[in-house]
């Protein structure tokens, strides 16, 4: 009887321990696949690799004119349409110079008579008006005088000058936008005709939460993707910070664009931080 008892104990004592192998083993395999799991992540990111930041801006164009009407007098003809892109001096929109042409001529004619009158006084002083270089400056000055000849001067250049404001010519280089004006209407003096937007100087501005400002120094290098084309990648570098926190916690940062052909002024971008250790 002790020994049937003995030999069960036996058998009992060799099945646990065969469990208990048995178990460890698994766990032992276990405790392999993660750590090859771990191994396998950890070797997959690289190590200039972290998380970015991204946030949402504007583009905002630095350089920009309302060009407008000087004059009160019916638009003749407007040269351009929104999206043109138009020259420093280029002709942008004509009034009607009838009335100012017209004024011109006829101070034209009246300075070539008093040119005769200044010549007859010029004669009269005993110099000869064909030679010009040998009259004396006091007695030129008079011969214009007496002439008529210095008031005509003044007129043409007035009428000159008021002819210009029948022209409206683009003071710089850029892209023509929110153009008012339509021919045949009847322009008002300072009524915009256009925008001439520099395309040449561009910013985005985007609010930063506080907490990230330390990656947004001066000088700090972004990427800006537009929303209409996410594939296309500009860079801008940080060039003001608004030294101001507002109620939500964000800071408002602006960011010179490099090489922005094809974005438009007010046109929403994502703006991406990339922060490498």
């Amino acid at each position: 009887m002790n020994r049937i008892l003995i030999i069960t104990a036996g058998v009992l004592l060799l099945a646990g321990c065969g469990q208990t192998a048995s178990q460890q083993a698994e766990d032992n395999t276990q405790a392999d696949s993660a750590a090859i799991s771990q191994q396998s992540v950890t070797d997959s990111v690289e190590p200039q690799q972290v998380l970015d930041i991204q946030t949402m801006g504007r583009v905002v164009a630095t350089r920009y004119a309302d060009v407008k009407f000087e004059a009160a007098l019916p638009v003749s003809h407007v040269m351009v349409h929104n999206g043109d892109h138009v020259r420093q001096g280029q002709l942008l929109a004509q009034l009607d110079g009838y009335r100012q042409e017209n004024a011109i001529e006829q101070i034209q004619r009246e300075m070539e008579q008093a040119r005769l009158k200044m010549h007859e006084v010029i004669v009269d002083q005993g110099y000869d008006p064909e030679q010009m270089g040998s009259v004396p400056d006091n007695v030129r000055h008079i011969a214009e005088v007496k002439s008529g000849y210095q008031l005509a001067q003044s007129k043409l250049a007035s009428a000159r000058h008021e002819l210009t404001t029948t022209r409206v010519t683009a003071p710089f280089d850029g892209i023509v936008a929110n153009v008012t004006a339509r021919a045949g209407q009847l322009s008002q003096v300072g009524e915009v005709v256009c925008r001439i937007i520099s395309n040449q100087q561009m910013n985005v501005e985007f609010p930063v939460m506080e907490t990230d400002l330390q990656r947004y120094a001066k000088g700090t290098t972004i990427q800006v993707c537009p929303v209409a084309n996410a594939d296309k990648v500009y860079e801008a570098s940080v060039v003001e910070i608004n030294p101001i926190v507002s109620d939500q916690g964000t800071v408002d940062v602006r960011a010179a664009i490099s090489h922005p052909d094809g974005l438009f002024d007010g046109m929403h971008v994502t703006v991406i931080s990339i922060n490498k250790e």
